[in-house]
């Protein structure tokens, strides 16, 4: 099934992206309404239907919920774990009686939901998943709560009434030390949500929505920055590799050795800082976000065994948003992680490597245009070539 593709910048229209980075973004709930079926595309309840066909369960993980309760499973999903397959009249049956249906990951299975929600990824640079969300009647899936992510909701087909209240606690954490209070006034927000309208709801507002006794479908694209908490606890695995962070707290009965153990990791703090520890972080997390396969076929397996063709040929990362290179200062050679291991390459070739991209392929002489000699061309071609090999980057001729 094929639809017109929609993309970040067409989901916040009329806003423009850089005024929603600019005054909402992590910041700011926004409601904009919008002219009824432009997100039908995205997915049509047809498409919907074929999704519960074809895609037994759990890909993608089907729940159902009512009134804040997950309902059990074995009312709407029958067979032995590894040979599920969903129970179309119980299904139904739920639904009908008011539960709310949910799909985890729907991106995984619908090309137009997995469109927008590599846009999205591109766009805000953190990962995202999205999962859809389907009611009937009047009883509400959820109760008041908050999500630990970015949420934007965009109604497909139908309507459904919302209250949004104000945050009781500033960036709340899913497994953070005190939890947030329930909100005690009223919603900062409360409306109808039309087909063709979204919400943006930022991490910790507090939201509900209810169904209209009517068919209502929306998605949830909910987008994951990394937090200063994630930074922290990253770079304190980082300082592991010096020994005085592995010392045994012995002898520390007396205040003033206390004090110099702390002064002494306060210092090794400030060394670590003075370098880029943050942007290595940031660096390490881009490159950690799985996208989407691509397959040509059937011309794919003979462009990946060949050795490269020339400065045409296209090359992208298989699996990988991008890649992480690092160099530790005096080390010979530069490194980066993909498929479960280091790899080693030349120093002068860290700019065309940081140049490959999961979502874009790059033609070769792009690539080679990086390099400080052109004498090493084939050198990086062959690096290439092994690269391919191994699965880590797929070769595109031109033409094909």
């Amino acid at each position: 099934m094929s639809h017109p593709a929609i993309d970040f910048d067409q989901m916040i229209a009329p806003l423009t992206r850089e005024r929603f980075l600019a005054e909402y973004w992590t910041k700011k709930f926004l409601h904009l309404a919008g002219p009824k079926g432009r997100f039908t595309p995205i997915l049509p309840w047809d498409e919907l239907s074929h999704i519960l066909e074809w895609h037994p369960p759990p890909q993608p993980q089907l729940r159902m919920f009512q009134e804040g309760v997950m309902v059990d499973l074995r009312r709407y999903i029958d067979g032995p774990v590894g040979s599920l397959r969903l129970n179309a009249g119980g299904l139904i049956a739920l639904l009908g009686q008011g539960a709310t249906m949910v799909l985890d990951s729907l991106h995984e299975v619908s090309p137009a939901v997995a469109h927008l929600t590599q846009s999205v990824e591109a766009t805000l640079s953190c990962a995202c998943v999205t999962n859809l969300y389907a009611g009937w009647r009047t009883q509400k899936g959820f109760n008041v709560h908050w999500d630990a992510q970015e949420v934007f909701v965009l109604q497909l087909s139908g309507r459904k009434r919302w209250q949004v209240f104000a945050p009781t606690r500033a960036d709340p954490l899913s497994d953070d030390s005190e939890p947030a209070p329930p909100p005690t006034v009223p919603p900062i927000w409360e409306g109808i949500l039309n087909d063709g309208d979204l919400l943006y709801i930022p991490r910790g507002f507090w939201h509900v929505a209810f169904p209209l006794d009517e068919p209502s479908l929306h998605v949830s694209v909910s987008a994951q920055p990394a937090t200063a908490m994630e930074f922290l606890t990253w770079w304190m695995r980082t300082l592991r590799r010096h020994p005085e962070t592995r010392s045994s707290l012995t002898r520390m009965e007396d205040q003033g050795a206390r004090k110099q153990f702390v002064a002494r990791m306060i210092k090794l703090l400030e060394a670590s800082g003075a370098g880029d520890p943050l942007g290595q972080f940031l660096g390490g997390q881009k490159a950690g976000r799985h996208i989407g396969p691509r397959i040509r076929l059937p011309m794919g397996p003979q462009e990946q065994h060949k050795p490269l063709a020339g400065p045409s040929t296209r090359i992208r990362l298989a699996s990988q948003d991008s890649l992480h290179v690092e160099k530790e200062p005096g080390e010979p050679m530069a490194k980066f992680f993909a498929a479960g291991t280091y790899w080693f390459i030349q120093p002068e070739f860290i700019p065309a490597f940081q140049r490959l991209s999961g979502h874009d392929s790059v033609p070769f002489r792009d690539l080679a245009a990086l390099l400080p000699d052109r004498q090493m061309m084939r050198t990086l071609a062959a690096a290439i070539d092994t690269m391919a090999h191994a699965g880590l980057v797929l070769k595109e001729e031109a033409g094909n």
